[in-house]
């Protein structure tokens, strides 16, 4: 019998959400869950291939892993192992490679796995998951799948077509975990803005978040990445205007020259994307706005990317998520000729984190002398301080006498203290 088993997770937000089932699939199957670090018979890697450095960190840890626990069984899953699936010949360390795809035969695999041990009736909540995962906030996945065909991205290979939970099963998920105690809810999805739209809705995520606000009181929401063009007059007015709706939107950008961007494949334009920008600052005053970009695309100019820099200075942007082009295989941009040196993609990376560095010093000593609202994540054996997120992104450390992991802790912020602020419990 195998009796332990911990799940390691690279990568985005819906990863976390995926992770989360992937445990409620071992608690249904028999076994005992436990934390990363902990000793464990079966060790699942919840995998992700965005970039040639995920790629190359999954095999990293696949090998890690195996050092550290010679004995256990090691998965892996995710959306590395369903592209590459001859991946799995150079790593030996692998004892099962499965896919994502629906149906899964993951819930199967851990049931093999188990042996006499199963117990098909028991359940694990949403915010027990995520607990278990070191969590402090729930995950909730609210969208799988991609129908965009951006000429880099090789994510709708692995997660195939776009698909929405139904709206009354999202309701019903968060008010079992606002029940359970889970005070800051993530919407996650591969492309979340588009959540509905398989089924025919205009704005199904502005309708979805004002049904979640409507069903709950006790917690908040927070939105992930929504593209530009899905930043529509309805959510905006939510974000304006619903407290219980974090003032922090992701909206990728990826390049801010048009040029570039239609060579992408993407669908709006750098004016489009900055109208929106400033439409969000305008109406959610204070609100935390970041973006990812992609430097060396091929065919980037340097005065592409100055075009991109110069977008970047005239937005509202308050953090950047920036990375290297690397071709995917099985994507449209993979054959073209990647004419942008290596050298010259981290000079373009350099500028783009130094930019990223000041955008988020200026945001956060903006925030000193305000209060705000943490969701604690956990405190300090040795200081007593705790630390969180605060609802506009912003990582915190705190001194409160009182208080536990996941509540919301209105917090005076008093300084900065590197990249995170630094406060008292009011």
């Amino acid at each position: 019998m195998r009796g332990r088993l911990s799940v390691v997770t690279v990568g985005c937000k819906a990863n976390f959400a995926d992770s989360a089932a992937i445990l409620a699939h071992a608690v249904r199957a028999g076994f005992e869950v436990v934390g990363n670090g902990v000793p464990a018979d079966v060790l699942v890697i919840n995998s992700c291939t965005v970039t040639r450095r995920a790629d190359r960190d999954c095999r990293a840890l696949a090998r890690r892993l195996r050092r550290k626990h010679p004995g256990a069984v090691l998965v892996m899953t995710g959306c590395f192992a369903e592209t590459t699936p001859e991946a799995r010949a150079s790593l030996p360390e692998v004892d099962h490679w499965l896919g994502i795809r629906e149906p899964s035969p993951l819930p199967q695999l851990l049931r093999s796995l188990a042996g006499d041990a199963a117990k098909p009736d028991e359940e694990l909540s949403d915010l027990s998951a995520d607990r278990l995962l070191g969590h402090s906030r729930v995950f909730l996945k609210i969208q799988d799948g991609c129908d965009a065909a951006c000429a880099y991205c090789v994510v709708p290979r692995a997660r195939g077509a776009g698909r929405s939970l139904p709206r009354r099963e999202v309701v019903e998920r968060a008010v079992r975990a606002q029940g359970e105690g889970a005070r800051e809810i993530v919407l996650t999805g591969i492309h979340a803005g588009r959540y509905g739209a398989d089924r025919g809705d205009r704005d199904g995520l502005a309708g979805l978040v004002e049904a979640l606000l409507r069903a709950t009181s006790g917690c908040r929401f927070r939105l992930g990445s929504v593209e530009p063009l899905e930043v529509t007059s309805a959510l905006v007015s939510l974000l304006s205007t619903q407290e219980r709706l974090c003032p922090h939107l992701h909206v990728p950008l990826q390049c801010g020259s048009d040029r570039v961007l239609l060579r992408m494949r993407r669908p709006y334009t750098a004016k489009q994307y900055r109208e929106r920008l400033d439409l969000l600052a305008a109406e959610v005053p204070g609100i935390r706005l970041g973006a990812d970009v992609i430097a060396g695309f091929p065919g980037e100019t340097p005065d592409d990317f100055e075009e991109t820099m110069r977008l970047i200075r005239d937005t509202p942007l308050s953090y950047l998520h920036a990375f290297p082009y690397s071709p995917r295989p099985g994507t449209e941009s993979a054959g073209w000729p990647d004419d942008v040196t290596a050298a010259e993609k981290t000079r373009r990376v350099a500028r783009l984190r130094a930019a990223d560095g000041a955008m988020r010093g200026e945001y956060l000593a903006k925030q000193v002398g305000k209060t705000l609202v943490v969701a604690a994540s956990a405190r300090d054996p040795k200081t007593g301080e705790m630390r969180g997120t605060t609802e506009n992104y912003a990582e915190a450390v705190f001194r409160a006498a009182i208080g536990a992991r996941g509540d919301l802790i209105p917090v005076r912020i008093d300084a900065v203290r590197g990249e995170r602020l630094e406060g008292t419990a009011v």
